[in-house]
């Protein structure tokens, strides 16, 4: 177990890493490129091919990271205004196996896409960049996030059947009772 987690922190730093070297590139490559062409008058010529490339890579990497920490988007009205402690872990069961199965379904679409750019063999126009370099964080992002969801899901699942038979359940056997309330 102690080489599984080395290896899921060693992947969340590179995931980082990416993510903020993308981000700084990408501020830095549209600053000198504006410097150059507007104040020098120069222009280095395929800079915007570089960049959408790191845009690919930081935009999958920071929402894989965000799907580590649990920050990425989510609609929680239910769990603001239920009171009932188990349809509430029911519910977040649920909500944790359609975002897993969704993230799933693209991840295998990213690896179409991937699949396909790769035979297509498509290059950037001025670098010669094969497109697949850019693709492949669309496949990569989705593959890490999905794993991150089938951790969450199992964590809810876990969470779910461990108190089912500690709190009151949906069919409302404590009905009559304040408790839960």
């Amino acid at each position: 177990m102690g080489y599984l987690n080395k290896t899921a922190r060693l992947v969340l730093r590179l995931q980082r890493l990416l993510a903020i070297a993308g981000t700084v590139f990408i501020v830095l490559g549209v600053s000198c490129g504006a410097l150059f062409r507007y104040v020098l008058g120069v222009s280095f010529h395929g800079l915007e091919e570089l960049l959408v490339i790191a845009a690919f890579w930081m935009y999958f990497m920071g929402a894989s990271c965000a799907s580590y920490e649990k920050k990425h988007i989510t609609a929680e009205a239910f769990s603001i205004y239920c009171t009932w402690p188990l349809l509430r872990k029911l519910v977040a069961c649920l909500a944790a196996a359609i975002t897993f199965g969704l993230s799933a379904l693209y991840t295998v679409w990213g690896w179409d896409f991937l699949t396909w750019s790769i035979e297509a063999g498509g290059e950037t126009t001025r670098l010669q960049i094969p497109l697949a370099v850019g693709h492949s964080a669309v496949f990569v992002g989705f593959l890490l996030m999905s794993g991150y969801f089938l951790v969450d899901l199992i964590s809810q699942f876990k969470s779910l059947i461990s108190d089912s038979g500690t709190t009151q359940d949906i069919a409302g056997k404590n009905a009559g009772s304040s408790a839960g309330y």
